[in-house]
């Protein structure tokens, strides 16, 4: 049997077929049409996972189930999207309409779940429990597996780890809160910072690196000038792993996980840049000195999202 996993992104939708090894057999994808409503977005994701069954030469029958990653809150119980930030659901009964053009088990789950389902069953922390998968990106996204199963909390939006106060009374985030890790941990934060710093230090390398225009300012730009030795993009990566460590070091003391996979952009960085001297970080922070959690970068890429979606059947 295969499954067919869709992944909704702010950009593209990307559905693949998996087999039950976690491995994506064919792939299909579309760009994001922004003028369609829930409903014409809903019949667009069927129609694409026709095209992944299609491209694998499976009748209908061969599809044991299709499960969609959703960059927001789902009810898996009822079916329904609840919200997203910016795609166009509200309360929107995704299983329903899906149906109404293929008659086929759906799963709905977070698009973090989903990656860090996809990390659990096919990439860096394949086999490992507990894990947690933190994604770096506009945010700081987060999910956890135990034993094969998602853990999302008792009302099913557990683990927005981005959203733990690692400053309290900083910076207000989206949420309406202040001092959330993700202000300061994610790739937005890693930008603001760099960008600060070169206002303050108008000699830095970083200039050079994006041109002399902040607005070119990317999470890989402190990376590369701190390559060259840049003492400017040097302190930013400083004070970057401190703050990243904050919410590490919490996750590692409550959750002790065998694995926290690190995926985004920022997470390609150079070891040495890095992985290698957070891990010193949490270690130094951790309740027990022993470390017995591991840092490790993703592996799959965008990939994740996918297969873990498509193996929500058997992980919810």
């Amino acid at each position: 049997m295969a499954y067919i996993g869709i992944d909704v992104g702010g950009t593209n939708l990307v559905a693949g077929l998996v087999n039950d090894q976690g491995a994506i057999l064919k792939k299909a994808s579309r760009p994001v049409d922004k003028s369609m409503s829930d409903r014409d977005l809903c019949r667009e994701l069927a129609s694409l996972a026709e095209e992944a069954r299609l491209a694998g030469g499976l009748s209908r029958e061969g599809i044991q189930a299709v499960g969609v990653g959703i960059p927001g809150l789902v009810d898996n119980k009822t079916g329904v999207v609840v919200m997203t930030a910016n795609m166009p659901f509200r309360n929107t009964p995704l299983r329903e309409l899906f149906q109404r053009e293929w008659d086929v088990p759906v799963y709905l789950g977070n698009d973090a779940n989903c990656a860090a389902l996809g990390e659990y069953w096919a990439g860096s922390a394949k086999g490992c429990s507990p894990t947690v998968m933190i994604t770096l990106g506009t945010g700081i996204g987060g999910g956890m597996v135990v034993d094969g199963k998602l853990f999302t909390g008792f009302a099913n939006s557990g683990m927005e780890v981005g959203h733990m106060v690692t400053r309290p009374g900083g910076l207000t985030c989206g949420c309406g809160n202040q001092g959330c890790w993700e202000q300061y941990g994610s790739a937005t934060g890693l930008i603001r910072m760099t960008r600060e710093a070169m206002e303050q230090n108008p000699d830095s390398l970083l200039w050079q690196v994006c041109g002399g225009d902040l607005e070119k300012v990317q999470g890989r730009t402190p990376f590369q000038a701190a390559k060259e030795g840049d003492k400017t993009a040097l302190e930013v990566l400083e004070a970057y792993r401190q703050e990243l460590a904050l919410g590490l070091i919490s996750l590692v003391n409550v959750l002790q996980p065998e694995v926290i996979c690190m995926g985004g952009g920022v997470s390609n960085a150079d070891d040495e840049l890095l992985l290698t001297p957070l891990t010193e970080l949490v270690k130094k922070g951790s309740f027990d000195k022993t470390m017995p959690t591991r840092l490790v970068r993703a592996s799959l890429g965008n990939d994740a999202g996918v297969v873990g979606a498509a193996l929500l059947c058997n992980s919810l």
